[in-house]
């Protein structure tokens, strides 16, 4: 038997076959599998798990602690936009992006889904939301737009992502 630790700001239901995650930064669904039996203790704030299936167990653990990480403190992930002239431009949940080509492309972001443009050395985009997994994908998608470049390391990159810098063509003289 397993359990998780909810945060005191979270409200959890169980109502047939769902799972309601309630928090100060959205609600969440889950449908509940049909191996395993879920239970809410208010008293010491602790969701147990029971089941046979040990992988199962904790797959669904896994999944119910994001769900309440997400509405309880939310997810962040850093891009970095390196390069001279590269800029973005955030306008009505929508972003435009000037990356060195002739026309600035448009992002659409999705609605519950958050981006703060800081510009100090770096510009840098802070994706913030409740659910890791469409925060991961959005910043996957931005990045494809213009992956950093080997060479000189122009492009987008995500923060803590580290480069190996190629070597250029040599001459021989």
């Amino acid at each position: 038997m397993l359990n998780l630790t909810v945060p005191t700001n979270v409200q959890i239901n169980i109502e047939n076959d769902f799972i309601f995650i309630k928090g100060p930064l959205g609600c969440k669904k889950k449908k509940k599998s049909k191996n395993i039996e879920l239970f809410f203790d208010k008293n010491t704030n602790k969701l147990w798990l029971l089941t046979s299936d040990l992988k199962e167990k904790h797959f669904y653990l896994s999944i119910l602690n994001k769900m309440i990480l997400g509405v309880a403190k939310g997810f962040s992930v850093k891009l970095n936009i390196i390069g001279i002239g590269y800029k973005v431009f955030l306008e009505n949940q929508t972003l435009n992006f000037k990356l060195g080509v002739s026309h600035s492309i448009v992002y659409p972001l999705p609605k519950d889904i958050s981006v703060k443009i800081l510009t100090q050395k770096v510009l840098t985009l802070v994706i913030f939301g409740n659910d890791l997994q469409k925060i991961t994908q959005v910043a996957a998608e931005i990045r494809a737009l213009k992956k950093a470049d080997p060479y000189k390391g122009k492009g987008i990159k995500y923060s803590n992502e580290i480069l190996k810098k190629k070597e250029g063509k040599k001459t021989n003289v």
